[in-house]
């Protein structure tokens, strides 16, 4: 394992594109990680000069066309000379009318702001009121190819929004995986012939190019800390990083007694190497690579003992890097600091740090196979025994997994076909299965937020069972019971089963995506858009709605469905990696 030496180490921080003042850090370990930025910033400077002279004549084609280099997708059927393929056109026409709606909603309603209320008509102001719906969703239009929905929000987008000013503080994290990432990934797709019917091509895609830029900038203080990890919220009025909720020694050079620093989950700083990678290659400045690198250093070269190789004890204080809780899980708050580490070396294969990335995520799989998956006990109305995920904290087992977990069996499908791992494979499947009992089993079809199971293997400490009579019962019929029922329009269970579909072309996972959509469109469906489900336990003739509906619906929802029933050629697998936000980036081979 690398060991890092943090006395050596200074976080850059991007101030108009410019580094600028650093603390110094201090740790026992013992290899550079400025040697190990310097290296990896040079190689990926002179990967990206080399693939800037590889630009076609009109200068289209920023990362080339070259696919991976490991083709992962099934072969789907082709016939020659013909515009023949394996497209569901009519569910895909669908899906896309479902966008359509969201967005003219949307439109008519709460233009401008974050989100659209479904049931009132009103709007949100919940990402610092920068239009999260309409940066956040201009990816998915772009490959449904709604061009005259995408001209309105890359004007918006170009125009309208000021990434220096903030209602609020900002949170890095989803700053990074809804707004940076939609930047990043819309320039690349306009730099890969992606968007031809916009107004302006060229200038729009520059100034896409520019806010992300800007934005980046502001962010920048969110890695001012003495490990380079992410402060949970930075304030953009006096560009400093903040504790949540804020303390007032957060702004102080001297910290005074009581003040305690930030402590973040791994998701937290795991989840910005694709993003600021990528934005790397687009403006030649390593400042954002480095940063991202920094931030999840003292996960990836982890000094403290592992008990479980790969999976990391949480939360992490900031400020040394060390634990400071016990919770090891791929559940909410873990998950894509372990999703980032094989998609980062699938993004970039030949980068100085790819192979430990994808070690650290073979490490990570092995001992989350190992330790937290388990077999759920049959009952008398479900004598199925389901694969689900546990949770671990403190010496105690926790017998219960959240929607935002259904992730994972996508995630470790892809990487046991890119590593030609079948077992991983084999794991992945086996997690989906457990995912579709989920939506399938209860009474809406739709799966829950959060859910508890009777482990059949034997776990000590395993601590949650249903109190209520109400759980009991659906323990007893579908062999869980709903911690927590609502529904938040999530996109976890469909995106796995869009990677199960583009890796093995199994009919089965298409027919699960269509019985989601359905199910979704039919009980979800309100006046101005599509609204959350207050309990999913209930028949559809009893479901209630409440008036929410986040910008991952349309930037992650949708796109999986509709990624299932277009052509496997579009957003193919071997040529893009899709964010924890479901923006995709070209793989850079």
């Amino acid at each position: 394992m690398i060991s890092i030496n943090k006395e050596a180490a200074e976080p850059i921080l991007a101030d108009e594109c410019t580094p600028v003042r650093s603390f110094i850090l201090s740790s026992r370990r013992r290899l550079s990680l400025r040697y190990i930025l310097a290296v990896g910033a040079a190689f990926t400077i002179v990967c990206y000069v080399s693939i800037f002279r590889n630009l076609d004549g009109a200068g289209h084609g920023f990362f080339g066309s070259s696919s991976a280099t490991k083709g992962v997708q099934y072969a789907a059927p082709r016939v020659r000379f013909a515009e023949v393929g394996d497209a569901d056109e009519e569910k895909a026409r669908q899906v896309v009318d479902a966008m359509r709606t969201t967005f003219w909603k949307y439109r008519a309603q709460a233009w401008g702001h974050d989100d659209v209320k479904p049931l009132s008509g009103g709007y949100g102001t919940s990402r610092n009121g920068w239009g999260a719906f309409i940066v956040d969703s201009s990816t998915t239009l772009s490959l449904m190819g709604l061009w005259e929905e995408l001209q309105l929000e890359v004007d918006y987008i170009v125009t309208a929004i000021d990434f220096t000013k903030a209602k609020d503080l900002v949170d890095p994290f989803e700053t990074i995986i809804r707004y940076l990432g939609a930047l990043v990934s819309l320039t690349g797709m306009f730099d890969n012939n992606m968007i031809p019917d916009i107004e302006k091509r060229q200038l729009m895609r520059d100034g896409v190019l520019s806010q992300a830029v800007k934005l980046a900038s502001k962010l920048a203080p969110a890695f001012n800390s003495p490990t380079g990890m992410m402060w949970h919220r930075v304030d953009f009025r006096r560009n400093v990083g903040r504790t949540d909720p804020p303390n007032k020694g957060d702004l102080m050079p001297v910290k005074p007694p009581g003040w305690r620093a930030p402590a973040i989950g791994c998701a937290r700083a795991g989840s910005n190497m694709l993003e600021y990678s990528t934005l790397t290659a687009l403006t030649g400045n390593a400042v954002y690579v480095e940063n991202a690198t920094r931030t999840w250093a003292p996960l990836v070269w982890n000094t403290n003992h592992e008990e479980w190789p790969g999976l990391i004890e949480a939360p992490i204080d900031i400020w040394t890097g060390e634990p400071r809780g016990r919770s090891r899980s791929w559940d909410g708050g873990h998950d894509s600091y372990y999703e980032y580490l094989i998609k980062a070396h699938i993004l970039e294969p030949h980068g100085a740090n790819s192979e430990k990335y994808r070690d650290r995520w073979v490490e990570a799989v092995t001992s989350l196979r190992t330790h937290l998956a388990s077999r759920s006990m049959p009952t008398p109305g479900d004598p199925t025994s389901h694969l689900y995920l546990m949770s671990y904290n403190s010496g105690y087992y926790l017998n219960r997994m959240g929607h935002l977990c259904c992730f994972a069996a996508g995630n470790i499908m892809l990487g046991g076909r890119y590593l030609g791992r079948a077992d991983l494979i084999q794991f992945g499947v086996e997690l989906l299965e457990g995912c579709h009992h989920m939506y399938a089993a209860t009474p809406s079809g739709i799966g829950p937020e959060a859910m508890g199971w009777l482990p059949a293997d034997t776990y000590p400490n395993a601590t949650t069972y249903p109190t209520t009579e109400r759980g009991k019962a659906q323990l007893f019929e579908h062999g869980f019971w709903a911690g927590w029922p609502v529904y938040k329009l999530r996109p976890e269970y469909v995106e796995s089963v869009f990677y199960a579909w583009r890796l093995t072309g199994n009919q089965t996972y298409r027919d699960w995506a269509w019985d989601a959509f359905t199910t979704i469109e039919n009980i979800t469906r309100a006046e101005y858009g599509y609204a959350s489900v207050a309990n999913v336990m209930v028949p559809p003739s009893a479901i209630q709605l409440y008036d929410d509906s986040e910008s991952f619906w349309s930037a992650e929802t949708l796109k999986y469905l509709f990624l299932t029933f277009a052509d496997s050629s579009v957003g193919s697998l071997d040529e893009w990696v899709y964010s924890t936000e479901a923006h995709l980036f070209r793989i850079r081979s």
